[in-house]
């Protein structure tokens, strides 16, 4: 555990000690000290709204990736078992990815107003593209022999789908779970921040709006917390996951 914990001891001493000297230089007007700001996090820590906007915000961020999740199994799975169908589909995934969260931000504001649909829509948007990638890469990898050899035993597309395609597919889906898991609440805090009247990202716009500097620090604390959360325990759990299926694979070959 303690392996573990240095590298994350140690990042947060250094970011503590540059912090500081910077508060020093250009003084606690810009850049509060952390012995402004953390007085400031703990009045946050005992307000129960504070818990409801930490809620409320991973709770959307989990449905825009439910959401991204499900699409691109429905749509991945059979776009990496058909290379037509894949090719028909390519043109648009390429075009929701090289979109960038604001411009679907915007259009929802346009289209329904503030509210959740706009970090929901927008984390749907930036985290469906690199799950489609994934799953129908990852069926593109599946020994196409077994699916002959199913096909040729007339195994039902049930226990196809089960025995074959999904183990298969398990490594890049993985990976790909990683990469949204760290983008998901970023992306749901920016789009709260730009659309929406709660949530993290309305909280951090409010501070900025009444140049209230130390609670702005402690929201950006709490994203960060947020962010090391995530890694240590679902993110890095994942890439080993990952890791681990790849090798079994490897090793079965």
């Amino acid at each position: 555990m303690i392996k573990v914990l240095t590298p994350y001891l140690f990042s947060m001493s250094l970011i503590f000690a540059v912090w500081t000297a910077a508060s020093l230089w250009t003084g606690p007007i810009l850049i509060p000290t952390p012995w402004r700001v953390f007085p400031a996090l703990g009045g946050l820590l005992q307000d129960v709204e504070f818990w409801g906007t930490i809620g409320l915000t991973l709770a959307r961020g989990a449905c825009g990736l439910v959401m991204a999740l499900t699409a691109a199994l429905i749509l991945g799975i059979p776009a990496g078992l058909s290379p037509g169908f894949i090719r028909l589909l390519g043109p648009l995934v390429a075009a929701l990815q090289s979109c960038p969260p604001v411009l679907w931000i915007s259009l929802v504001l346009v289209w329904v107003g503030t509210g959740s649909a706009v970090p929901v829509v927008a984390v749907f948007a930036s985290i469906f593209p690199i799950l489609f990638i994934n799953i129908s890469q990852g069926c593109l990898s599946i020994d196409r022999r077994l699916l002959t050899m199913a096909s040729l035993y007339k195994v039902s597309a049930a226990r196809k789908l089960t025995h074959i395609i999904l183990p298969g597919v398990t490594p890049a889906l993985l990976a790909g779970l990683s990469y949204a898991l760290s983008a998901t609440w970023k992306v749901a805090a920016v789009a709260e921040y730009l659309g929406s009247g709660e949530g993290i990202g309305a909280r951090i716009y409010w501070a900025y709006r009444m140049l209230d500097i130390p609670d702005l620090f402690a929201w950006a604390l709490v994203l960060a917390g947020i962010g090391v959360g995530l890694e240590m325990s679902l993110v890095a759990r994942l890439r080993n996951l990952a890791a681990r299926f790849r090798t079994t694979t490897r090793e079965s070959a």
